[in-house]
């Protein structure tokens, strides 16, 4: 069973993908805020995050880049989220990301999308 955070700013889209990400057998964690997940990255070892790319302190995309360039985080495997539209994907792969999924994401993508990135 793996870790996974979630890191979305919307209540009912952290919910979901925690539904999503506990019956296809993970655990999941979430911050609403990405001063909340360097709050939670400081104690906890996720296996891999599904990162919003609106948030409302900081952009996703800065997020992931950081994540990147920090020695405990630059291998963690990450899939950006978002419902912005037209999708972000070649902004996402620049700033690191492994995957990117447009909202609304259904449970099969998030499934192949972290298997893809190594997730068992």
């Amino acid at each position: 069973m793996a870790k996974i955070l979630i890191i979305d700013d919307e209540q009912l889209t952290v919910d979901l993908l925690t539904i999503y990400v506990e019956l296809i057998g993970h655990q999941a964690l979430s911050a609403l805020s990405g001063r909340q997940a360097w709050d939670k990255l400081a104690y906890e070892e996720p296996d891999a995050v599904l990162l919003d790319i609106m948030l409302p302190d900081d952009s996703g995309l800065d997020i992931c880049r950081k994540m990147r360039s920090e020695p405990n985080t630059k291998d963690l495997p990450i899939i950006m989220i978002s419902a912005y539209s037209p999708p972000m994907t070649a902004e996402a792969k620049e700033a690191g990301a492994n995957d990117y999924l447009a909202k609304p994401i259904r449970m099969d993508m998030l499934k192949k999308a972290l298997e893809e990135a190594g997730v068992q």
